[in-house]
């Protein structure tokens, strides 16, 4: 998928999704493992390895300010910005700006954060 897909798919969600959050994870890194154990009962295990901390964890990218904003400081370091939002018969929409960019929108605010850190991201990528 490419990283505008992926913006698109932010900019247009209405709530967190996990399927997104590993789709961001990839994108920034993150190694999935998956274990199976064969025996009476077949079971899985599904990791995600940070490959920055080693932490094993998906974070909740899309529903957490708190993870969206360690997502940002992946490739915003030391940035600055602010979130704002406007709720009206459409519904609620958030706006986020770092640094002297532009303006991102999404339905949350850790929607929108992600939509910038992914914007970033493909700058740094050079896929636009």
């Amino acid at each position: 998928m490419a990283v505008s897909d992926l913006i698109h798919e932010l900019e247009s969600a209405s709530e967190p999704s996990r399927e997104t959050d590993a789709r961001i994870a990839l994108l920034f890194g993150w190694q999935r493992r998956v274990e199976t154990s064969e025996g009476a009962t077949k079971s899985r295990r599904v990791s995600w390895i940070n490959p920055a901390s080693g932490e094993n964890r998906l974070p909740a990218f899309t529903f957490s300010v708190d993870a969206a904003l360690e997502l940002l400081e992946l490739v915003a370091e030391k940035s600055h910005g602010g979130v704002s939002w406007i709720v009206n018969e459409a519904g609620v929409t958030c706006t986020v700006k770092v640094d002297e960019g532009p303006y991102y929108h999404a339905a949350t605010p850790a929607l929108a954060i992600c939509v910038a850190a992914l914007d970033l991201k493909a700058a740094e990528l050079g896929d636009f």
